[in-house]
């Protein structure tokens, strides 16, 4: 979705929204595929999913990396479950990292959920 602007006039905010991003939990923990973010110009960061599946829970992960390509990531919140028709949020108010980016996962291999991940930034 990108940059964006909202509020009511006068005054008005810009914010960074990468839409819903849908993706299917798998056995490992994977990255969903656009949930990756550059923070830098940014102080605050919000994420959230939604397990749609009526039946599976899953689990979710934040990782805040410096370097563009993620070697250097750590985990700011740990493997977290998602139960069925669920949903989670990760905030930081001072985004410490340069990068974010949310990983899934299916808390019992082959039974896979359903999620959709919004990730936001605002300055």
């Amino acid at each position: 979705m990108g940059q964006q602007r909202v509020g009511t006039a006068p005054k008005r905010e810009w914010l960074y929204d990468t839409g819903a991003l849908e993706q299917t939990s798998t056995n490992t923990e994977t990255a969903v595929v656009g949930s990756g973010v550059d923070a830098r110009a940014w102080r605050s960061l919000c994420a959230t999913i939604y397990n749609a599946d009526e039946v599976h829970t899953v689990q979710w992960s934040v990782y805040g990396a410096n370097a563009s390509d993620y070697s250097d990531e750590v985990a700011v919140q740990a493997l977290t479950d998602v139960g069925p028709l669920a949903a989670g949020t990760y905030s930081t108010t001072q985004a410490p990292y340069a990068y974010y980016r949310i990983k899934i996962h299916s808390k019992v291999d082959d039974a896979h959920g359903a999620c959709t991940v919004y990730v936001v930034l605002k300055p």
